[in-house]
C-alpha cells in the first residue's frame, strides 16, 4: 500500500513539474520613474518581478543593485480582474511618489504588496507577457 502512494505522489510529483507548476511567476518591465516596493526606493530602469516559490514576496530585481523585496499581502482572483493574456503592474501614486501596490500576472491571482491610506491615485504598467 505504500508502494502504491508512493507512486502515486511521484507520478504527481513529475506531472506538476511538466506542466508548469511550483515554477517562479515572473514579469519583466521598464518602468520610467522611481519607486518604491518593500519599503526600498528604486530607481528608473528595466526589471524583473518575480514571485518566491519559498516565501509570500516579490523579488524586485533591476540591473545593479536595485533589488527589494516586496511582501505579498494578499492574493485577488485573476477572474475578476484580467483576462488570460493581461499582465500588469500597478503602483499608487502620493503626491510625486509611487509605491508598488500589485502585481498581475496571467494565469495567477493578483497580487497586492501595498495598500495605501488616503488619497492617492493609481498608475498602471500595461506588460506583454
Amino acid at each position: 500500500m505504500k508502494k502504491r502512494i508512493l507512486m502515486t505522489v511521484g507520478f504527481v510529483a513529475v506531472f506538476a513539474v511538466i506542466l508548469g507548476y511550483g515554477q517562479p511567476a515572473s514579469i519583466k518591465a521598464m518602468i520610467d520613474f522611481q519607486f518604491t516596493a518593500g519599503g526600498k526606493v528604486l530607481m528608473a530602469g528595466q526589471y524583473d518581478f518575480k514571485r518566491d516559490t519559498t516565501a509570500p514576496v516579490f523579488r524586485v530585481q533591476g540591473e545593479g543593485k536595485n533589488f527589494a523585496l516586496a511582501p505579498v499581502l494578499t492574493r485577488l482572483s485573476g477572474a475578476i480582474h484580467t483576462t488570460p493574456e493581461d499582465a500588469h503592474i500597478v503602483f499608487d501614486k502620493v503626491g510625486d511618489t509611487y509605491i508598488l501596490a500589485e502585481i498581475w500576472i496571467p494565469g495567477e491571482d493578483g497580487f497586492v504588496l501595498a495598500m495605501t491610506k488616503g488619497e492617492h491615485t493609481h498608475k498602471v504598467i500595461n506588460v506583454k507577457y
